[in-house]
């Protein structure tokens, strides 16, 4: 089995404190990361495979019609994806590199071993001379963690999962990855753009119920990790596209009144009807992005879409550097 440094914070009594204070806000929420433990990764990977989830194919159409030109302009020795997402998608990137390299290295950071683990499994035998470095951790704070050496690198973050954050903690992680990248390194940016606001909607509603099923996965993430008594019945999975915030947010609806119980702490009482934000999907537009990128001390180099625009690769380098 593939060896996983853990870089990753653990401070369960401040996540238990978190999760009070937001359950108790008159706008309730849980954070995003909950998500993604290993059966919610798993829910993730189905879901891009469906019909309505049209982020994950355009992407990957993408990266095949610019592949040779993203590794001509970077040079990378080493791609280093941030969260552990499809490796069909970085697969196209890594034989791309191997086209002109002896010896590439790819490496990860993800919160979930299963991930890392189960991209490990995909990667690893694509040729002899891949090595492969796994870090489990936050990419959002535990990146600064990381100790760069000086191949050129190619640093990953795929899926549009930027969209995931508000501005303030997108401004951050951007920042975060400016400041660990070398002289020769590049970063590649997956982006959703703005587009029909039903085809953004279907996305996030597929017919087959796997974003139901991932939604309510989180419940039983916190009972598992909190010793809490979530029952997923008491629930229902509501996704809308917010205009004015250019964003799907994504709800758990209570469909009955119902008592939260914290061990030896507090009961939290959840109201028929109360929503959950588990989720927001930002949407950029390409002035957005200009404006995240100025703030984050990033420069872009190329701009890749698809013939719809629909979704964007954004390929920056650290002002540091430019």
């Amino acid at each position: 089995m593939q060896k996983i440094e853990d870089i990753s914070e653990k401070n369960i009594k401040f996540d238990t404190e978190d999760i009070i204070l937001y359950l108790k806000n008159s706008n309730k929420s849980i954070p995003t990361k909950y998500l993604y433990d290993d059966t919610g990764s798993k829910l993730f990977e189905q879901i891009c495979n469906t019909e309505e989830y049209y982020l994950t194919r355009t992407e990957k159409q993408i990266l095949n019609k610019y592949s040779s030109e993203i590794s001509k302009i970077s040079n990378f020795e080493e791609v280093f994806e941030l969260g552990s997402g499809s490796s069909k998608k970085t697969k196209i990137l890594i034989l791309e590199g191997l086209k002109k390299l002896t010896k590439l290295t790819y490496s990860s950071l993800d919160i979930s071993e299963k991930a890392l683990e189960m991209s490990s499994r995909q990667l690893k035998n694509i040729s002899p001379f891949l090595r492969v470095k796994l870090f489990k951790g936050d990419f959002i704070n535990d990146i600064i963690k990381l100790k760069p050496n000086q191949k050129p690198k190619l640093y990953l973050f795929l899926g549009s999962t930027l969209g995931n954050f508000n501005n303030q903690l997108a401004v951050k992680f951007l920042n975060n990855v400016s400041n660990i990248m070398q002289k020769n390194d590049y970063f590649l940016l997956g982006v959703d753009k703005i587009k029909n606001h039903k085809i953004i909607t279907s996305a996030y509603n597929d017919k087959k119920g796997i974003t139901k099923k991932f939604n309510k996965n989180i419940l039983s993430v916190l009972n598992k990790k909190f010793k809490l008594n979530f029952d997923k019945n008491n629930f229902d999975h509501f996704a809308e596209f917010n205009k004015k915030k250019s964003q799907i947010e994504m709800y758990l609806e209570a469909v009955t009144d119902h008592k939260i119980n914290f061990p030896n702490q507090e009961t939290i009482k959840i109201n028929n009807g109360d929503k959950i934000l588990t989720e927001i999907s930002r949407k950029f537009s390409d002035n957005t992005l200009e404006v995240l990128f100025k703030k984050s001390e990033l420069k872009v180099i190329r701009n890749f879409s698809d013939n719809k625009k629909y979704f964007s690769l954004y390929l920056l380098k650290s002002m540091k550097y430019s």
